[in-house]
């Protein structure tokens, strides 16, 4: 049956109003007996559909963002949501940390009790030189590309227009690598003390092998006889909880240590030890037994031993280099002799370093 044709004189009315005598009430449905609304003359609906007509049209396009918490966030807050938006990326425990470190100190800047859109440019980049004057400009230039990340985010949220970016226009401090960087015979000098130690030979052999494959600490410490398969040998970067993986080929090698390859090095790992790692103690260790994987502090701890032993020189206002200044002399090694795109795909980095 076809509904009953509305009467031209309420067309104008909001849904579901009835009218008693003189009153209009409105939200009279089947579900609810009991009316509820304000009282209004016969002429109030139409003005009331027109003024709410011309409210909406005045909103124009807003985010979802903006209809749940309103115009006025302020980068503080935006901060806490920032967080929750960081989490659902699945990034490492680490990555985690240095995210609560960044948003403490970005929450306690000036302009974060101000709204989002209302950060100008000028209170940004005042801030980063006086971080800079006060840290270093390393660490600024990890909090400029932190905040650029949180306003590219406040874009996809509908915080603030595209394009509206008050960081990128900002110029990314130079910063100076205050760590030292040896040469190749200064490296080998350290393997040299290392290998006279014949119940720390597991550290000369984790130094070739960070050198020959030019990874980080973490996968050194991680790769397995079996890692080695068809001629290859397979790594996936802790760092990126697995995310990057590398196929490297065991016959790379390098002239500068006289045709050294990645095979040689793991051939040198083998002994008459039963272990699945390629890094293992050789003697009983504390509680750790021969084949027993090293603890990821020791190959920091042991490097700096026989790099102190080695002698290595320290420039005036350098520190010591580390062992993760092994991978960025294998990176100049293999740049020099395969060209820097080679060294780059070896090393795992998306971008040229």
């Amino acid at each position: 049956m076809a509904a009953r044709r509305r009467q031209a004189a309420r067309r104008n009315w909001p849904d579901n109003s009835t009218r008693t005598g003189t009153t209009i009430t409105g939200s009279a449905t089947r579900r609810r007996a009991k009316r509820s609304g304000s009282a209004m003359t016969s002429r109030s609906p139409r003005r009331k559909r027109v003024v709410n007509a011309e409210l909406e049209r005045c909103k124009g396009d807003t985010g979802l963002m903006q209809r749940v918490f309103g115009a006025d966030m302020t980068f503080a807050s935006w901060c806490d949501r920032y967080a929750d938006v960081y989490a659902e990326r699945q990034n490492s425990p680490k990555s985690e940390q240095i995210l609560r470190g960044h948003l403490k100190i970005i929450k306690a800047a000036p302009f974060a009790s101000k709204p989002v859109p209302q950060v100008e440019p000028k209170e940004i980049g005042e801030w980063l030189k006086a971080n800079t004057a006060a840290v270093s400009a390393s660490h600024t230039s990890r909090l400029r590309s932190r905040l650029i990340d949180m306003l590219n985010e406040a874009i996809a949220e509908g915080l603030i227009k595209p394009g509206k970016k008050p960081v990128i226009a900002l110029r990314n401090p130079k910063s100076e690598v205050a760590r030292d960087r040896f040469t190749l015979d200064e490296f080998l000098s350290i393997v040299e003390h290392a290998k006279k130690q014949p119940e720390n030979v597991w550290a000369a052999r984790a130094f070739m092998l960070a050198l020959i494959t030019g990874q980080r600490r973490e996968d050194v410490k991680g790769m397995e006889f079996n890692d080695v398969k068809d001629g290859f040998l397979w790594v996936e970067e802790r760092k990126s909880q697995g995310r990057t993986k590398l196929k490297i080929p065991v016959t790379i090698g390098l002239k500068a240590l006289g045709g050294l390859t990645i095979e040689d090095v793991i051939r040198e790992c083998r002994d008459d030890i039963v272990s699945k790692h390629m890094i293992h103690h050789v003697r009983h260790k504390g509680t750790a037994k021969p084949g027993h994987s090293p603890k990821l502090g020791s190959f920091s701890t042991m490097f700096a031993t026989y790099r102190d032993a080695a002698k290595v020189a320290v420039p005036e206002g350098k520190t010591p280099p580390t062992f993760h200044e092994i991978r960025s002399l294998a990176a100049r090694l293999y740049g020099d002799e395969f060209g820097a795109e080679f060294a780059q795909a070896l090393l795992g980095h998306k971008t040229p370093r």
